[in-house]
């Protein structure tokens, strides 16, 4: 319905996968909704009101998850070009969102700022996160 399986890892770009919303996408946000609603005590009374901030409360949460996404795609050496087509997006645009996201090889857990990390621990910043934030999209 979506594509090869391979489509997703495959170096040629004679393919295109643009992000899909079908029945299956369907059905995972409607659990995610009623399962959030249950997790924050609203139950089965729920008005649209209610689905509207769950609904907004979960396209948060994935947009913050994407930047992480496209760096470990990234890391995975997935062009840009790919990247592009996976979000449904142009390359440019693909690239000046995300080319600046952080590494996952860089720690995201510690609470302070980054250069404040950096001066206790006398480190640089790591040449993947310099090349993904100064490189042009191929």
């Amino acid at each position: 319905m979506y594509g090869h399986p391979r489509s997703m890892t495959d170096p040629r770009r004679d393919h295109y996968l643009p992000p899909a919303a079908g029945p299956d996408t369907k059905g995972v946000i409607d659990a995610a909704i009623e399962s959030l609603g249950k997790l924050r005590g609203f139950g089965s009374n729920r008005d649209a009101t209610t689905d509207l901030h769950l609904l907004a409360s979960i396209l948060t949460g994935v947009q913050e998850r994407l930047p992480r996404a496209v760096a470990d795609a990234r890391d995975y050496a997935c062009s840009w070009a790919g990247i592009a087509d996976l979000l449904g997006v142009t390359r440019a645009s693909a690239w000046q969102r995300f080319a600046a996201s952080p590494s996952p090889a860089e720690d995201l857990t510690d609470p302070r700022p980054h250069d404040a990390a950096k001066g206790a621990e006398g480190s640089t910043q790591s040449a993947t996160s310099a090349d993904r934030s100064t490189r042009h999209p191929e």
